[in-house]
């Protein structure tokens, strides 16, 4: 099983089928260059217009000093009560080196942080910090006037157990500086084992009205010390970063692991796209389906609302089968169509589609789908079935109001029609009412606005979908539509398609079932087409290939030869 699956893959025809399936799901080439380009305008328009400022922080060293006795001693007595208590101060001491930059694209000023830039390192004490790596010594001196260093809530050390007043709540660097040059000098040049009573301790440095132009960047080296309520010796390697950038800003971590961004993955998808784009583009002129008999030309195909949308997709296969064909569709309504065939010349190239066979001499007509149509009202209505004398009685006005049918409450009976031209409401005056419908009343489909003393209330509309919507939105509403436009409203419950007398179409019973509300779809041509022209491929195309088939199957239609070539019975009898 898996050999002959790989073998189909490695084919290159399969290869190209399946990449154009991938492209027709996408929406063709179209829609697929315009989202190649929104995935790689979305990284700009996020860094430009969604979050304009950025500021990246990275830690990039967090260690301790790591100096012992041997490393310290300049030829005197290494067990020196100075050195011993130096060593043991150093083991303790740790060093963290924040990398700060601007990473937008616009300049950062102190009013945009909502919260300042703030460092804390778990149960470490700030024992010194410096401003290096910044791009000039004005910026140096504007970090450095930024940097303020703070205490705990009550300024004092939680882990002293004192809960009295040690100092100012906040410092800045150069006051922190003087301060340790006093006790470093106080204590013969060596620093401070502990912390003397008074002093204020340090949790944390912050960057309060910091200022960062446009690809800025700087590095803050802190000197942190392990508390002395430590003991079991081991140095805590927490650094917790908090500040936030109002409005359009972000703060963000510019770690390494972060693999997975914006820019990269919307390059990717792009990426992914453009590749198949350019695959098929790439293999298209050497990609001809064999089964498909092409030829160049330009054909125009008018008629029928109703079966227009699914010619339109067969059509737009054949071209991109056969890419010398032209081929247009317009919906003008089955007897327009058929009309616009019957008048025009020979070799014009015109391809008529008819709901129902016309009574027009001078043209050439073959058979192409069955088409199922329903009687469909409006949910409000409230039933399910309908006699057809009952169906006669509401287009020729003797029911006017649901409730003359239904019992219960009150509800105006609004018809909402095709207009003159279309094979549909022939088809339904012929083989439902067998009579004409009845006169325009109404423009809105909603009251008698066009005609007070019409005895219905009837409006038209052009086109099926425009029947199936205004069906759906009009309480009260009846109308007729094909069954692929029904099956796709009743999707939302606003239709409700009605059995008559009792019946629904059953393609596998046929007639014998008795359901009045069908037809055959059927091409005309002002002749029979010559086998090698334009018109004669495509018209064998739409009622003989598999593609055309299954496009129609999957619109809701039957086919009127089966895959082997046979008629189906059921198109013989219409």
């Amino acid at each position: 099983m898996i050999k002959p699956v790989l073998g189909r893959f490695a084919d290159r025809e399969f290869g190209v089928q399946v990449l154009r399936s991938a492209l027709d799901f996408l929406g063709g080439p179209g829609p697929v260059l315009l989202a190649i380009g929104l995935l790689f305008a979305t990284p700009v328009i996020d860094r430009l217009f969604v979050r304009r400022k950025r500021l990246g922080f990275r830690v990039l060293y967090n260690s301790k000093i790591g100096l012992g006795p041997e490393q310290l001693h300049d030829g005197t007595d290494p067990n020196s009560p100075q050195l011993r208590e130096l060593v043991r101060v150093l083991d303790r001491m740790s060093i963290v080196v924040i990398r700060v930059r601007n990473t937008g694209s616009y300049d950062i000023d102190a009013e945009d942080f909502d919260k300042p830039l703030t460092f804390t390192f778990g149960d470490r004490v700030v024992w010194n910090a410096r401003v290096s790596e910044a791009g000039s010594e004005e910026m140096k001196a504007e970090i450095r006037r930024s940097l303020q260093f703070f205490g705990s809530e009550a300024g004092s050390d939680p882990g002293s157990g004192s809960g009295s007043e040690a100092g100012p709540a906040k410092a800045s660097l150069l006051t922190v500086r003087a301060r340790m040059a006093q006790r470093v000098a106080r204590w013969g040049g060596l620093a401070v084992p502990a912390d003397p009573p008074g002093e204020p301790v340090w949790h944390g440095v912050r960057l309060e009205k910091l200022v960062l132009r446009r690809k800025q960047k700087f590095k803050l080296l802190v000197v942190l010390r392990e508390p002395d309520t430590n003991r079991d010796g081991e140095l805590g390697k927490d650094v917790k970063v908090v500040g936030s950038l109002g409005g359009t800003g972000i703060v963000h971590d510019e770690r390494p692991e972060r693999l997975v961004t914006l820019s990269r993955l919307t390059g990717g998808l792009a990426a992914l796209l453009a590749a198949v784009l350019v695959l098929v583009l790439a293999w298209a002129p050497d990609s001809t389906d064999a089964t498909v008999a092409c030829a160049t030309g330009k054909v125009r195909v008018e008629g029928s609302s109703v079966f227009m949308p699914t010619m339109a997709a067969i059509a737009e296969q054949y071209e991109r089968a056969c890419p010398g064909a032209d081929i247009t569709t317009t919906a003008t309504g089955s007897i327009q169509g058929v009309r616009e065939v019957a008048g025009g010349e020979e070799g014009e190239g015109v391809v008529a589609l008819s709901d129902g066979k016309q009574e027009v001499q001078g043209v050439f007509a073959q058979q192409v789908a069955i088409v199922v149509y329903h009687v469909v009202v409006h949910s409000s209505v409230g039933l399910d079935a309908i006699t057809v004398e009952q169906l006669r009685g509401i287009y020729a006005g003797a029911y006017t109001d649901w409730s003359q049918l239904r019992g219960g409450a009150s509800l105006p009976i609004r018809i909402v029609g095709r207009g003159g031209e279309s094979g549909t409401r022939e088809l339904f005056e012929r083989r439902v009412l067998g009579g004409s419908e009845s006169a325009l009343s109404s423009n809105d489909c909603r009251v008698k606005d066009r005609a007070p003393d019409a005895p219905v209330i009837r409006c038209e509309r052009d086109e099926n979908a425009d029947v199936v919507r205004e069906i759906g939105a009009v309480e009260g509403a009846i109308g007729y539509a094909d069954a692929p436009s029904v099956a796709e409203a009743r999707k939302t419950n606003a239709l409700t398609a009605l059995a008559l007398d009792g019946k629904v179409f059953d393609a596998a019973a046929g007639v014998e079932a008795g359901y009045p509300f069908w037809t055959v779809e059927y091409l005309y041509t002002r002749s029979e087409p010559a086998a090698e022209s334009l018109v004669g491929r495509f018209v064998g195309y739409v009622r003989e290939h598999d593609g055309a088939r299954v496009r129609m199957k999957d619109a809701g239609y039957l086919p009127c030869l089966s895959a082997e070539g046979v008629p189906v019975d059921l198109c013989n009898l219409r």
